[in-house]
């Protein structure tokens, strides 16, 4: 069996607490490399090469794969580099700042027929294809309205997602994820969008937000995203015959019971269903990144679906940005 020999760019958080153990958890992996500036970060990781320059990595020929957890605006910049050093990409969310920014990435994987994947992790988990299911038995009658949230409570003052220059903001922190399930997981198609927030006062990035989406249909759908608030994560998909509401939905992994949640209600609120299912959600992301590699084969969520995620990024905060106003969505 081929071994897919990987590097990491920065000893980021979520590098260590989930990312890399979920790399070693996989017998297909082998963590090889890592690159960073700070010398007491990296010992942590163990890993048997370091860098102190990221480009002495991109250029490393044993590397086949880079994961990269960077700041957000640096997203475009470093997975275009490693891309062009022949190297496969699996790049934090969110991809890109701009849908140009994206642009750069969608056109660098296809040039140098690397594979290419933004790391929303939770789409791996199984309690989604199994929502996906209800949604489409009719228990509940075609949908005509979905809520989703991600918030949790920041409280490091210095943390870089309070920094403007470095693409901070809590819709594209965790609100991000609610977008992504909605029109990606739900298959919900926005024509409009607006967003409103609380920006701060002091870090001018918005601290709690909402987008509101329409579609053709002129169904609704909103997402909340804050970083002030406790952690919640769910999304619910309603309809004239009841709702399904899947709690967990983003982070089951680090939730009560390490279980996602979906309870489906009928018109009544009665709970006619009830379900908790597990899963490693991270591992299940590199398994399959790593089966593209193996089989050059797009990963099912590809760089076409996130140009459109960073279209509906760019057009919500160009709204909090004048007014809340709804703006049009092109397709």
């Amino acid at each position: 069996m081929r071994k897919i020999r990987w590097g990491v760019l920065s000893a980021a958080n979520i590098a260590y607490d989930e990312l890399v153990p979920a790399l070693r958890r996989s017998n297909r992996a082998v963590v090889t490399a890592i690159a960073s500036k700070s010398s007491e970060k990296v010992k942590r990781f163990n890993f048997p090469i370091v860098y102190q320059k990221y480009e002495q990595l991109i250029e490393d020929p044993s590397i086949d794969a880079v994961y990269i957890p960077l700041p957000n605006s640096l997203h475009a910049e470093w997975a275009v580099k490693t891309m062009k050093n022949g190297k496969h990409v699996l790049l934090e969310k969110p991809a890109a700042l701009t849908e140009a920014e994206m642009e750069s990435i969608h056109h660098a994987a296809q040039e140098n027929n690397v594979v290419f994947l933004e790391a929303f992790m939770y789409q791996f988990h199984c309690q989604h294809e199994r929502a996906k299911e209800l949604i489409n038995s009719g228990v509940i009658g075609e949908y005509s309205h979905i809520k989703a949230h991600f918030s949790w409570m920041l409280e490091d003052q210095g943390d870089i997602r309070l920094n403007q220059e470095l693409g901070g903001g809590a819709m594209r922190d965790v609100g991000c994820y609610g977008l992504h399930a909605v029109t990606q997981m739900i298959g919900f198609k926005p024509v409009q969008i607006s967003m409103s927030g609380n920006i701060h006062p002091e870090y001018g990035v918005d601290t709690t937000s909402v987008c509101v989406l329409k579609d053709e249909q002129n169904r609704i759908a909103e997402v909340s995203a804050s970083i002030e608030l406790p952690f919640i994560n769910r999304y619910e998909v309603i309809g004239p015959k009841g709702s399904i509401t899947v709690d967990s939905s983003f982070r089951p992994d680090v939730s009560d019971d390490k279980c996602g949640k979906i309870t489906v209600r009928d018109e009544n609120n009665n709970v006619i269903l009830f379900e908790r299912l597990k899963d490693d959600q991270y591992l299940r992301q590199v398994e399959h990144f790593q089966d593209c590699i193996l089989s050059r084969e797009n990963p099912v969520y590809n760089s076409d679906h996130s140009l459109q995620m960073a279209h509906y990024l760019e057009k919500a905060y160009w709204s909090l940005s004048n007014g809340s106003v709804m703006t049009n969505i092109k397709h």
